[in-house]
């Protein structure tokens, strides 16, 4: 009894189009992929593979689609440089022990060998409560589709608007920490959490935040053309208390997520200090507020 959910990002905006899929560790790599096209906007008339992290082509192990895998049976394997698998056997239980999968790894997927359509999932919880055989279900999403979002220049790309109360509260730009501080003053507004704050010649102004409302909670990063929301969590049936830490691990898992795309950019590696050091403002607001053992 068991299935996996797996927030599948868009490589190229992972902030604005994700999906959270969840899907029966009986089900097959093909069949997850059935799920994926249509929840972003992609037909299935191409070929596709899904590999290792977010290695794509330079995966070690490809589990690629029935098509090709069948079609390329008749090659020379002393050729190949890694390993192949035909995604139609494989299930999605036996990849996660073939690539020694643990919460929050990544697995890549490529469709469409000519423009190719680059997404990579995120293992984020296993379900020991769920059948094997549960069909892929959407069960969380943001942004548009791609056929909607992406499929001409000058679409905007900014986002679905801020949630209440930020979008008729937030400039475009930078907020001033003591004006982002004064949202707490507000009667639906539970904390408000500075994450990154810059010294500026007008005093410190915030890139990065984190609010708490009554019944949810949201990480917010100021983007070019504005703020977007990068993470929202539910606070249905948790106390104040309980949503505060679900918050407040969103930030560190944001902020790790934040250390793997800058290194994939710039091809640095950014270590556990990297990281820790991106927490200190967290840290620091939770035990101000006396929220330290979060």
């Amino acid at each position: 009894m068991t299935a996996y959910r797996f927030r599948v990002k868009f490589d190229p905006d992972p902030t604005s189009l994700w999906r959270d899929i969840v899907v029966g560790a009986g089900r097959t790599i093909a069949e997850f992929q059935l799920a994926i096209n249509p929840a972003v906007g992609l037909d299935q008339g191409h070929l596709w593979f899904v590999g290792e992290d977010e290695d794509y082509w330079d995966s070690a192990v490809k589990y690629q689609c029935p098509q090709e895998y069948e079609e390329s049976l008749g090659g020379d394997p002393v050729l190949r440089t890694e390993r192949i698998e035909n995604a139609g056997d494989v299930t999605i239980g036996e990849m996660t022990r073939q690539l020694g999968l643990e919460q929050y790894d990544r697995i890549c997927y490529l469709y469409d060998y000519g423009d190719e359509w680059r997404f990579y999932a995120i293992l984020k919880e296993v379900l020991s409560d769920e059948p094997n055989g549960k069909e892929p279900e959407i069960v969380k999403e943001k942004g548009e589709s791609i056929d909607a979002q992406y499929a001409s220049p000058g679409t905007n790309e900014s986002g679905p608007p801020l949630p209440d109360p930020l979008y008729s509260v937030l400039p475009e730009t930078a907020v001033p920490v003591a004006e982002l501080r004064e949202l707490e003053k507000r009667d639906d507004v539970v904390h408000v959490i500075p994450l990154l704050s810059l010294e500026t010649g007008f005093g410190a102004v915030c890139e990065r935040f984190a609010i708490q409302l009554e019944d949810r909670g949201y990480v917010l990063e100021n983007f070019q053309p504005g703020w977007q929301v990068v993470e929202e969590v539910d606070g249905a049936g948790k106390t104040e208390e309980e949503l505060l830490a679900a918050l407040a691990d969103a930030v560190r898992e944001w902020h790790a997520e934040i250390a793997e795309i800058s290194g994939a950019m710039t091809g640095q590696y950014f270590d556990e200090e990297t990281v820790e050091a991106m927490h200190v403002e967290l840290e620091a607001e939770l035990e101000r507020r006396g929220y330290g053992h979060l």
